[in-house]
């Protein structure tokens, strides 16, 4: 006798098999530079030409207000969901995104300025790390609805690995979202 597996059992299956495989990762995609459709598409397509990096999810790519610095182009952002092999540890991760990013021709000349490319890890499975390279879960961005809004597009039920999940985080931001376009004060 066979027995019938609800959605939600076999989603929760697949993602514990994943989780024995190699690591949930998050990684967060910006550019206000050049063709921002275009570079988007293509970093994607180099981080998951890579050994032990598989493309599990993405979001919809929304366009977003200049954060910090104010004054330059809207910038292009996604997120995007990575089975990462166990073998990438979050330096050889960064490392490779950075190496990527310098491929397409990123240039670190002005922090917070117009870029081709920007990768960042969000999260690495559930790991918290506070290191003078890397942070993680990434130190800005529950503060960062152009991060949040697309994390929320690709899991709604998603808890950050110390607990909080990411509706409550969301809840506490002043942002709006039009289309494809999100503001933040």
């Amino acid at each position: 006798m066979r027995r019938a597996i609800s959605n939600d059992n076999l989603i929760t299956t697949i993602r514990d098999q994943r989780r024995e495989l190699g690591h949930d990762v998050y990684l967060s995609l910006g550019c206000n530079l050049g063709l921002c459709s275009n570079n988007l598409q293509k970093a994607i397509r180099s981080i998951t030409e890579s050994k032990g990096l598989r493309l599990i999810k993405s979001s919809a790519v929304y366009r977003t207000e200049p954060q910090d610095r104010r004054r330059q182009p809207w910038f292009f952002n996604q997120v995007v969901l990575l089975e990462v092999g166990k073998f990438w540890t979050p330096w050889s991760l960064l490392h490779h995104l950075r190496d990527i990013e310098k491929t397409m021709g990123r240039c670190r000349s002005t922090a917070k300025g117009p870029r081709l490319i920007d990768l960042d890890i969000l999260i690495f499975g559930k790991l918290i790390l506070n290191s003078n390279d890397i942070k993680i879960p990434h130190s800005s961005m529950k503060k960062r609805a152009f991060v949040l809004v697309p994390m929320k597009e690709i899991d709604p039920e998603y808890h950050f690995p110390e607990g909080e999940s990411l509706q409550h985080v969301l809840e506490q931001l002043d942002y709006r979202v039009e289309g494809d376009r999100i503001y933040q004060p």
